[in-house]
Formats: C-alpha cells, sequence, structure tokens
C-alpha cells in the first residue's frame, strides 16, 4: 500500500479525542510491507493468546484497529462477525483497504470514533471478544478508555488489553516522546536511527544475531515490523501507563476474572485476558 492513498486526510481532531501522532500514517506505510508470513503470525498469536483454534461463534471488536491487521486475522480465523474501530482516520482507511482486499465481506465493518466519545460507544455492539492491543493507554484518557471498552464485552465473553508497565523509566520516556513529536523530521530520523541501534545492540549483548533479529520480529511480535514499531514506540502520543495489579484491580471492579497475562518486565505492554462474569 502507498501512502499517497492517504495524503487526502489529516490527522487531527477527531470525535472530540487528540491524535497527537498519528499511528494511522505508520500503519499506511506498514501494510506495504505486509506478508502472508506477518498475516499468519498475527493468526498464531490470537489462537495461542485466546486458546482457541479458530473464532468461529464469536464477534471480535477490534478497539483501535490500527492497521486492520488483527481484524483481518480474526476474520480469517472463521470470526461471525468483526468490527474494526478506531480513532484515526488513517487507521481507518487501513482496515478498510484489507477488508476491500478480502473481497469486502458483509460480515465485517470499519467504524470510525472515539472510544471516549460516549455517542460513539453506544454505536457499538456487546462482543464476545473484545481486543485492544497497545491502544488505550494513548487516548489521553487511559482509564476512561479502559471502562468504557470493558463495557462493550458481552457478559461471559472475554477481553483481551495490553497496557504499558508502569516502570521507573517511564516519566523518561514520556519526555522523549514530546521531543520527538515536536522535533523536524530530520531530528526524528536521528531519533529513530538511533533508538533502533540502541535495541540492535541490547540484542547483541543478550547474544542474539541482529539482523535475524530485525528480520524475523514479525514472529514474536505479533506480525508486526521492527522498523515501523520503533516509529510507533517514539512517536506514541498522549502516553500513560499502568501496572499489572492496577490494570487487575481495576477489571475486577468492573466484574472480570483474570484468565492469564503476559507481563512485560519492562516499559513495554503488559497483556491480559480477562474474562466477564456472566453468560450461559
Amino acid at each position: 500500500m502507498s501512502t499517497r492513498d492517504f495524503r487526502n486526510l489529516e490527522a487531527a481532531q477527531v470525535s472530540g479525542e487528540h491524535v497527537a501522532f498519528s499511528f494511522g500514517k505508520n500503519w499506511a506505510n506498514f501494510l506495504g510491507s505486509l506478508t502472508d508470513d506477518k498475516i499468519a503470525w498475527a493468526e498464531s498469536s490470537l489462537r495461542q493468546f485466546f486458546g482457541l483454534d479458530s473464532l468461529q461463534g464469536h464477534t471480535f471488536l477490534d478497539i483501535g484497529c490500527g492497521s486492520g491487521l488483527f481484524s483481518l486475522a480474526a476474520h480469517r480465523l472463521g470470526a461471525d462477525r468483526v468490527i474494526s474501530f478506531d480513532a484515526d482516520p488513517f487507521s481507518v482507511q487501513c482496515a478498510e483497504y484489507l477488508r476491500e482486499q478480502r473481497g469486502a465481506p458483509a460480515n465485517w465493518l470499519v467504524k470510525q470514533g472515539s472510544i471516549l466519545n460516549a455517542s460513539d460507544v453506544a454505536e457499538l455492539p456487546q462482543a464476545s471478544i473484545v481486543y485492544s492491543w497497545g491502544v488505550l493507554h494513548h487516548t489521553g484518557s487511559m482509564w476512561k478508555a479502559i471502562n468504557n471498552t470493558a463495557g462493550l464485552v458481552a457478559p461471559g465473553g472475554l477481553f483481551f488489553i495490553a497496557i504499558y508497565n508502569k516502570h521507573k523509566r517511564s516519566e523518561q520516556w514520556l519526555r522523549i516522546k514530546r521531543l520527538y513529536n515536536r522535533s523536524p523530521r530530520p531530528v526524528r530520523f536521528a531519533m529513530e536511527a538511533g533508538y533502533g541501534l540502541w535495541d540492535i545492540g541490547v540484542q547483541t549483548k543478550k547474544g542474539r544475531n541482529p539482523i535475524r533479529h530485525v528480520r524475523d520480529y514479525g514472529k514474536g511480535a505479533r506480525g508486526m515490523s521492527w522498523w515501523y514499531d520503533v516509529r510507533d514506540w517514539l512517536g506514541g502520543l498522549p502516553y500513560e501507563y499502568a501496572s499489572t495489579g492496577e490494570i487487575v484491580e481495576a477489571l475486577q471492579q468492573h466484574g472480570f476474572e483474570l484468565v492469564k497475562q503476559d507481563p512485560s518486565g519492562s516499559y513495554g505492554c503488559n497483556e491480559f485476558l480477562f474474562r466477564k462474569a456472566g453468560g450461559a
């Protein structure tokens, strides 16, 4: 996919939610490198975390769908219905593109709106699977976004959420992200290169082959791309975070039971799978 398809869009104020960093623009570039292998890795990550071989019988609600890759993965895994939802118009265009590539199936709907906007949320159905990976900490009102998203999980349904871990360096990263977003393109490129080199250095110190790390990054990163994740990490504003205990306690108060978690151990995303009380 070429970014020229998206040049007529401007990411600014969307349904009351300020998109300081356009993840959708980054995803538009990412889709140009999307391969069958990356789609397969995304499907595998869903199967493994849900513990399901198929999503048949489920409605899959993708809150903050980004590139649309995981909506596509859910559709390929047989979900009865897929709803892709994002505030960034570029992300909406990306998801629409993947839907059209799939033949524009009637059971896959793409909607633009903000998870912070009550009227937008009211238009979404409750779903047996609600998926929001690395999204709600970028809304500018994380806890409200988590509460609104949790309300979209049907009784007995699953909630897969990933939120940045609270870490001793979280405040430092917030300052770096602000600098990145305020800087001209040459400075941003230098920061991307510097962060990329730092990451490669870390992998080398761990005894890993840095070339293989970059080349095969998607196998361990849900089908994503190393370079576009570098940009995503540096640019991601707004930026909030929470400890595993804070997330678990908040969701338990909303009637959720923790099924499994994969803690980051650093400043990356903690992954959680919750099940909502009720249902058959």
